[in-house]
């Protein structure tokens, strides 16, 4: 008996130290991946950016991190929609309004927990409530003014009380933060993001105002150094770039709210290394990448547990309470109504 005891102690600690049944060990470092290239499709504007905070990575695992450059988001999911069947992206990173058209489309792969564990750092908004890509990085739109030549607005309603007629940029309705805007717009009008009537009719009798309906980030940096603009609604982490420029530039939350515009990360259906892929997404959630991002990237970080310079809490949203006042949207709601504003945008506003 005594024997038998101590067989069924010992079976019983060899068990309990095996994996689970169905779980997968994440890889250990070293030379499994040695000379293993890993894309990772990213806006061009942040390409070096985000191959500086790869470096760890690629010494950790042995690999290269290949940075695929592709400016706009609808370009880099249309990307990955086009190469389904022979997929040559491992990793993309994209607005969460764009991403959420992936993850219907089913693109996109779920993200392996057993793998992405620092997934339980992230702050609640930062997760996919079906599994799919986390947020990374968050940055937000609000009002940017240059203070030598305009005063602070209040709302964005103010924006067209005649003090910023032909100095004012807005956001085209193709653009992320276009549809945002209407909807804020609306409500402030009465009306809701079922019933956009309200701010399509405001626009329309107001497009004199605006001196630039902008689809690219650039278009906003140059019309404020070139003096075409002096007013934007447009994103906080181009605060930096436009004050060395010269441009005394300051930040408005509106009375109608900042919008959140939270970064996902996927890994890409039928990736040539999802395992890797999986480390990776791991990897750029972890504290020591999630401490950098603001330095690096110009962009709030996504974990509860990530620090930030006081400098960069002047212009990013930094912690609970910042992260809790950003009003965010129905991505799905507004990818199956954006089409038809689009359309109604460019008949009825910008063609007039």
């Amino acid at each position: 008996m005594r024997k038998f005891l101590i067989l069924f102690v010992i079976m019983v600690l060899v068990i309990a130290a095996l994996p689970a049944a169905g779980q997968a060990e994440p890889p250990k470092t070293g030379a499994e991946y040695k000379g293993v290239d890993l894309v990772v499709a990213t806006w061009g504007w942040t390409a070096a950016n985000v191959k500086k905070l790869s470096e760890a990575f690629e010494k950790q695992y042995g690999c290269t991190v290949i940075i695929d450059e592709t400016s706009g988001n609808a370009d880099r999911l249309n990307k990955v929609i086009a190469q389904q069947k022979n997929p040559e992206i491992d990793v993309v990173m994209m607005s969460e309004s764009f991403s959420a058209i992936g993850n219907d489309m089913g693109v996109f792969e779920k993200i392996d927990t057993n793998i992405v564990t620092n997934l339980n750092n992230l702050y609640d908004f930062a997760k996919n409530a079906d599994g799919y890509g986390p947020a990374y990085s968050l940055v937000r739109y609000g009002i940017l003014y240059d203070k030598d030549r305009v005063p602070a607005p209040a709302s964005y309603l103010d924006l067209f009380n005649g003090t910023y007629d032909g100095m004012l940029s807005l956001p085209d309705m193709t653009s992320t933060a276009g549809p945002y805007l209407l909807v804020a717009i609306a409500e402030a009008l009465g009306g809701s993001a079922e019933n956009v009537d309200p701010a399509f009719d405001f626009l329309k009798q107001n497009v004199g105002s605006v001196a630039q309906f902008y689809t690219t980030s650039s278009d906003v940096q140059t019309g404020f150094t070139t003096g075409e603009i002096a007013v934007s609604v447009f994103m906080d982490m181009n605060m930096p770039m436009l004050a060395q420029s010269g441009i005394n530039i300051d930040w408005v939350d509106a009375k109608e709210g900042s919008f959140s515009a939270a970064a996902t990360i996927n890994v890409v259906k039928g990736a040539i290394n999802p395992t890797l892929a999986q480390l990776y997404v791991n990897y750029l959630l972890s504290d020591e990448i999630q401490n950098q991002l603001a330095d690096v990237i110009s962009e709030a970080p996504t974990s509860k547990n990530a620090t930030m310079s006081a400098e960069k809490q002047k212009y990013l949203a930094f912690g609970e309470d910042a992260v809790a006042s950003l009003r965010a949207f129905d991505w799905a709601f507004i990818n199956d109504n954006k089409a038809d504003w689009i359309y109604r945008f460019q008949k009825d506003v910008t063609s007039k």
